[in-house]
C-alpha cells in the first residue's frame, strides 16, 4: 500500500489543538484567508517525502515517509500521555532525549527545514539567517528538497543523522503551560535572547493549546521543575515566532482574535514590517 498524502506535521499531533469536532481555525497564508478545517486536511503534500529522478519524474517507494512514520510513533504516545494527563505527569530521561530527537527532526522535515538544511551543508554551514525562510525562497529551492529526500531515504542515513543530536546538558527541559498556544506548518521556534540575556536560548514546540515542550539553557532558565507555567507576555512572545516561522498554516483551536489577526496581517502583507519586528531588531 503506498501513502500518497505525506504530512509534514504529522496528523497524530496536529488533533490535539483540535476542537470537538476534530476541526481548527488556520490562516492560510498562500489564499490569504482564515478558514476552519478538519486537521487531517492541511500541512501535507502528495509525494512530498519521495525522490524525484532526472526527468522530473517521482520515484515513489514510501522509504523515507516509513521512516518518518517510527520517530512519529514514539513522540506520538509522549504527547498522547502527557495531553491526555488528568494531572501532571512525569517522564524519563529517555522520553527527554526522544522528544529533543524529534523536536529536531520536525524541524528539518518540513519544506523550508529541508531547504535551510542542505543549503548549509552546500555552504559548509558558512552563512547565518537572521530573518526566516519565505515561500519564495522554497520555490526556488526545490532541488534541496529533493536531495534531502534522496539522501536521508538511503541506509541509514536519517538514523545515523539524528544520532547526533543528543541534548546538551546545559538544557534544560519543561512542560510549559499557558492558555492559547499557536501552532504551524513549521511548529519548532528557537529564539535568542531577551536582551537582558544575550546568551540565552531556547528551543519550543507546542503541542496543544494549553501545553509546550520548551528546552532552555541555563542562561534563560535553570530550573529542573519538569511542568511550569508561562507567563501571558512570554506566551505572547512565542505565537508571534510561530506566526513568523510559518509558510503555508497558523494554526489555533479558536478563532484568531483582533491582536493575533493584526499580527498575521502586518507579518504577510506588510513587505517592510518583519524588518522592524521586535524578534529580529538587533
Amino acid at each position: 500500500m503506498v501513502t500518497k498524502k505525506q504530512h509534514y506535521y504529522p496528523r497524530s499531533l496536529l488533533k490535539h489543538f483540535a476542537d470537538n469536532t476534530s476541526k481548527f481555525h488556520v490562516y492560510n497564508c498562500i489564499a490569504n484567508m482564515e478558514q476552519y478545517v478538519h486537521y487531517e486536511s492541511i500541512c501535507y503534500k502528495r509525494y512530498t517525502y519521495e525522490e524525484k529522478s532526472s526527468d522530473d519524474r517521482i520515484i515513489v517507494d514510501n522509504i523515507l515517509e516509513n521512516k518518518l512514520s517510527r520517530f512519529e510513533g514514539e513522540i506520538s504516545e509522549i504527547v498522547e500521555h502527557i495531553v491526555l494527563s488528568r494531572k501532571p505527569c512525569t517522564l524519563n530521561q529517555s522520553e527527554i532525549e526522544t522528544i529533543w530527537k524529534y523536536m529536531f527532526l520536525q524541524e528539518i522535515r518540513t519544506d523550508s527545514g529541508r531547504v535551510r538544511l542542505v543549503s548549509n551543508f552546500i555552504n559548509h554551514f558558512s552563512e547565518s539567517r537572521e530573518f526566516p525562510i519565505e515561500l519564495a525562497e522554497i520555490k526556488n529551492n526545490l532541488e534541496n528538497i529533493n536531495i534531502f529526500n534522496k539522501v536521508m531515504k538511503k541506509d541509514k542515513n536519517l538514523e545515523s543523522f539524528l544520532s547526533f543530536f543528543k541534548k546538551p546538558k546545559q538544557m534544560n527541559f519543561h512542560i510549559s503551560i499557558g492558555n492559547g498556544f499557536l501552532t504551524s506548518d513549521n511548529p519548532v521556534v528557537s529564539t535568542f535572547g531577551p536582551p537582558n540575556i544575550p546568551n540565552g536560548f531556547q528551543i519550543l514546540m507546542p503541542i496543544s493549546p494549553y501545553l509546550c515542550f520548551e528546552f532552555q539553557n541555563n542562561e534563560m532558565n535553570c530550573s529542573d521543575n519538569l511542568w511550569v507555567k508561562m507567563t501571558n507576555e512570554k506566551l505572547c512572545y512565542i505565537n508571534e515566532a510561530t506566526i513568523n516561522t510559518a509558510n503555508y498554516y497558523i494554526i489555533s483551536n479558536k478563532p484568531f482574535n483582533i491582536t493575533q489577526q493584526m499580527y498575521i496581517y502586518n507579518r504577510f502583507k506588510n513587505i517592510n514590517w518583519i524588518h522592524n519586528s521586535r524578534h529580529f531588531k538587533n
